[in-house]
């Protein structure tokens, strides 16, 4: 399908207004090529009770100006609105669902085993691409034959004020990849070939936090690297929902990936060992903390001490110090936020 026109689209709500409201994006004439030698790009939206963002979402994808792309969303049942907003859209989507899914790699999965697409990427409800990313994307497609994943910088933003910019870089060794939180390219502004999906399995459908991790993991033992571009293609939304706030499921999910693919990146059982005990102790901190503002100072002041027996070593870290002083001296409300 071809991107439709802003007068296509409905209204922009309210008084909002630039890109992706009331602004389209530019159509660049770099490339003399006729609407069907472009690439078929296709994007997944996986959804879930996110209507007070989806919609500058869609439109950001809608509004690429692009000659053949392919939209489907993915939603998981929401009730706050956004089945509404999709319906709005109807027109110009490739496929939508409503209902109950196994979480967001399952909606992701789902929706790229529908796709016909040579380029696919995913986008979050909460996160928009901006103006000419497919085209950026698939110009570095169409000059490179021997590309198979590309990947561009990414603005983050807080609220409405973009924060800070998340540019792409890939790691000399895979193993990088077993370490926590570390993904060297941001998710919103990748984009990978159909085959490429196809070869490494898509995402591991047991993974909620880590999947784009994995992923990436599985690129890098495949031999392939990607294309990194310095332009920004989209931007994230960081706010009190996003998953990332969830330090812990992300070093128990880590724990999974080093013990299954530890040994593809040919690390000893010893280095194994090591890096999954580092892991655990993150763990342990963070529990503390969690606990802390759950269940308040005595509930965090015994799992500190369990967490000193458990493991020894962490007395000396300055971290783990700063941590004992704020239980003995900090006010209730003055609780440390988790990850810090």
């Amino acid at each position: 399908m071809k991107c439709p026109t802003i007068s296509e689209l409905p209204p922009s709500p309210g008084s909002r207004t630039g890109w992706p409201w009331t602004m389209p994006s530019p159509v660049p004439a770099k490339r003399d090529l006729e609407e069907n030698q472009w690439p078929k790009i296709s994007i997944v939206t996986p959804s879930y009770n996110q209507g007070q963002y989806i919609e500058e979402t869609i439109r950001a994808v809608l509004l690429q100006g692009y000659p053949d792309i392919e939209y489907l969303i993915m939603d998981g049942g929401s009730e706050d609105g956004t089945v509404e907003i999709i319906q709005k859209y109807e027109p110009w989507l490739a496929y939508w669902v409503s209902e109950p899914d196994q979480g967001q790699t399952d909606a992701i999965n789902r929706g790229f085993a529908r796709v016909k697409g040579a380029i696919l990427a995913y986008i979050n409800s909460d996160d928009f691409y901006e103006p000419r990313a497919f085209f950026k994307i698939a110009e570095v497609f169409l000059e490179n034959p021997t590309a198979q994943f590309v990947a561009g910088g990414c603005a983050i933003m807080e609220r409405s004020e973009i924060t800070r910019v998340f540019k792409p870089w890939w790691p000399a060794e895979p193993c990088y990849f077993l370490k926590p939180f570390s993904s060297t390219v941001p998710q919103p502004a990748c984009f990978w070939g159909h085959d490429l999906f196809k070869k490494v399995g898509g995402f591991e459908t047991n993974l909620h936090y880590c999947f784009d991790q994995e992923f990436y993991l599985k690129i890098a033992l495949a031999g392939v690297s990607p294309f990194l571009l310095e332009d920004d293609l989209a931007r994230y939304r960081d706010h009190d929902q996003t998953k990332t706030r969830d330090r812990i499921q992300f070093f128990r999910e880590t724990l999974s990936i080093i013990n299954k693919n530890g040994v593809h990146c040919g690390m000893s059982s010893e280095d194994t060992k090591d890096l999954i005990n580092q892991v655990e102790k993150e763990i342990a901190y963070e529990n503390v903390i969690k606990t802390w503002i759950a269940a308040g100072r005595l509930a965090a002041s015994s799992l500190f001490l369990k967490m000193i027996i458990t493991h020894p070593d962490l007395v000396f870290r300055r971290k783990i110090l700063g941590l004992a002083r704020r239980l003995l001296f900090f006010p209730r409300h003055k609780v440390p936020e988790l990850g810090s």
